[in-house]
């Protein structure tokens, strides 16, 4: 008797998890299970399907506005990466933190089309730690002629196989930063 209630139990939870994992259905199960008893359906963490790229641009001392230009975050990649790739932790750091800011302006957006700069959430987002560190990364990179640098971060699907981002492959908007002015040194150094 105690192994039919146990493979009933089974059954109903295996039931609502498929249920859960309905699109349509999610948000009301999410909503109704305080505990998480039921689980995801994705046992491991679900697939990125695009891969985010940081661009950035420039204002120089001049006035002249520089064109969008991709950032490297890590060394380039070498044939021997597949076995031993030290630039992995630097790569992933800036995904996590490029999906942060992503999910924070579709979260707050409303608008399809805005993603940071000049929008409601751009106050909110500029003051959380993802912002502020590719901020502070980019602003230590900095020349000396340069004035104030802004960022964007693109969602470029097939920029892993290819390699480098190319402005002829269109890639999704996934958030803009203001443009934040660059303090430098008295040597002309960034700090």
């Amino acid at each position: 008797m105690l192994s039919w209630l146990v493979g009933a139990v089974l059954a109903v939870w295996f039931l609502l998890t498929v249920l859960r994992n309905i699109p349509s259905l999610r948000q009301g199960f999410v909503r109704r299970d305080a505990a998480r008893l039921i689980p995801d359906w994705a046992l491991f963490a679900r697939p990125r399907t695009a891969d985010m790229v940081l661009l950035r641009r420039d204002l120089l001392r001049d006035g002249t506005l520089t064109t969008w230009r991709e950032v490297e975050v890590a060394g380039p990649r070498r044939w021997y990466n597949f076995a031993w790739n030290p630039e992995l932790g630097p790569r992933r750091a800036f995904l996590a933190l490029g999906s942060i800011l992503g999910l924070s302006a579709q979260r707050g957006g409303g608008r399809r089309g805005s993603r940071g700069q000049g929008t409601p959430t751009a106050l909110t987002a500029m003051t959380t730690v993802p912002y502020l560190t590719v901020l502070s990364y980019l602003s230590e990179r900095s020349h000396a002629a340069v004035e104030a640098t802004q960022f964007m971060i693109v969602a470029v699907p097939g920029q892993a196989i290819t390699g480098r981002y190319g402005p002829a492959v269109p890639g999704g908007i996934e958030f803009v930063s203001e443009l934040h002015r660059v303090r430098h040194s008295p040597a002309g150094e960034p700090r």
